[in-house]
């Protein structure tokens, strides 16, 4: 299972599109796979999956494939068509390519890092990899991480300052590594000449496809994000932000969510360690956890009063209120 899910969700635009079901990544995403981490997530401990170095490439580069082709495939059938193909490859891109650009730009092979840029330039957020490698795992859980949702944070309040500071980091970090060119320009520059291409190919539907591609993607991982770490911050010792534990980020105990993102989920292991691959993340039972599993929290998460109702008792130190700490 742990194979065939993230390579048969990347794969589903395309099988909707050739068989005149746009809507079905959509349904897959939204409907689909929340109810199924619902229904698998509680039975028992999740097992440890394994993918091996080279699966992990083969999917990327599968969703370079669909999200790349597709906006030249659909691009001339009407809008209604077109639009929710957009949507779905929009959720591929950003719940599997993310997820895998994440883990590959972790990873020492230039070939790796090469892809995660790839995906990253193709949808507009080039700059992530730069600022969550060099800025977020040394700044999480405190108050200047854009990566960190306060706990007074709504998601639609934490999107402004999360995509105006992932970047603006990006280029301070940029500037700060000696006799290097400026990487975060160079990545935006790579990203709006991936654009120029698609739109030279397929004219401006094509362009409107890939904009439309890219919301969603980035979206997703500002939700993800979100949910990661929202409401945790590391006490200041001495002037300093201390260590970094199990209790400043979310886990999530899901086989849905573990087979389905690469172990994503096992986040605190990932902040603790980061040097360990998706083959050696480990569940943090120490750690807060999440009710449910990713799909199932991005949703929740675009619910604000819903989110913090469900989430603040669970929240470390927070009093548990009747019938919501066991929802």
């Amino acid at each position: 299972m742990h194979l065939l899910l993230p390579l048969a969700f990347t794969l589903s635009p395309l099988l909707g599109w050739a068989a005149g079901w746009p809507w079905l990544t959509v349904l897959l995403a939204a409907a689909v796979l929340p109810l199924a981490e619902w229904l698998v997530g509680r039975a028992g401990e999740a097992p440890d999956w394994r993918w091996g170095e080279r699966f992990p490439r083969g999917v990327m580069l599968a969703v370079l494939a669909t999200c790349s082709v597709l906006p030249l495939l659909a691009s001339d059938d009407g809008w209604t068509s077109w639009l929710p193909l957009a949507l779905g490859s929009g959720y591929v891109a950003g719940g599997i390519g993310i997820v895998l650009a994440h883990e590959l730009a972790h990873r020492r092979p230039f070939a790796d890092r090469l892809l995660a840029r790839a995906l990253l330039c193709l949808i507009g957020f080039g700059h992530y990899a730069l600022e969550h490698n060099r800025g977020h795992h040394r700044a999480a859980a405190t108050r200047p991480d854009p990566a960190t949702a306060r706990r007074d944070e709504s998601l639609w309040g934490f999107m402004p300052r999360y995509f105006s500071g992932v970047f603006s980091d990006a280029l301070r970090l940029s500037r700060e590594a000696p006799g290097r060119l400026n990487e975060a320009l160079a990545l935006a520059g790579l990203s709006l000449a991936m654009a120029a291409g698609v739109a030279a190919i397929g004219g401006l539907p094509a362009l409107a496809f890939l904009a439309v591609q890219a919301l969603v993607a980035q979206a997703l991982v500002a939700a993800v994000d979100y949910i990661e770490h929202w409401g945790l911050e590391r006490a200041e010792v001495g002037g300093r932000p201390e260590r970094m534990g199990p209790q400043h980020t979310w886990d999530c105990a899901n086989r849905v969510s573990d087979a389905m993102l690469f172990n994503l989920p096992r986040h605190a292991s990932h902040h603790m360690e980061p040097s360990l691959d998706c083959d050696e993340l480990y569940r943090v039972p120490a750690s807060p956890q999440m009710p449910t599993g990713y799909a199932g929290m991005v949703l929740l998460a675009f619910v604000s009063p819903l989110y913090r109702r469900i989430m603040l008792p669970r929240l470390p130190g927070a009093p548990a209120a009747a019938g919501v700490a066991a929802a």
